[in-house]
């Protein structure tokens, strides 16, 4: 029997950036808080701070949030130069359903970060 060659180095790395691809934004938010590598503070205490932003979004009724609005500082991230807003938007595709996306951005330009969350609520007032 003929033996079927192994899949070449450049075959395994292109396998690698698809899978790396599609998975990347369903554990980066995780890896933060699980496998920090650099930074460990900033990252994980702006991962924090985004999550407190999109618990205080739900908390608030969503006809009085403003769609556009600027970035805010966060308290408490003043020495990593730490701002947040959030959003609120109908969806595009399901007019039925509002967005929240609360994004946090720290750093200075031109090696700023950020991080975002996105949540879809039901709209249920007539």
């Amino acid at each position: 029997m003929a033996e079927t060659p192994s899949r070449s180095i450049f075959e395994k790395l292109i396998y690698l950036g698809i899978a790396t691809f599609f998975l990347w934004p369903f554990v980066q938010l995780w890896s933060i808080k699980a496998l920090p590598l650099f930074e460990t503070d900033t990252h994980l205490r702006a991962s924090v701070a985004l999550e407190n932003l999109m618990e205080e979004a739900l908390c608030r009724p969503y006809d009085r949030a403003s769609s556009k609005s600027s970035f805010q500082p966060v308290k408490g991230g003043e020495d990593i130069n730490l701002y947040g807003r959030v959003e609120v938007f109908l969806h595009p595709d399901m007019p039925a359903n509002i967005m929240i996306r609360s994004t946090v951005r720290w750093g200075m330009f031109p090696f700023s970060k950020s991080l975002s969350l996105e949540y879809l609520r039901a709209r249920t007032r007539p």
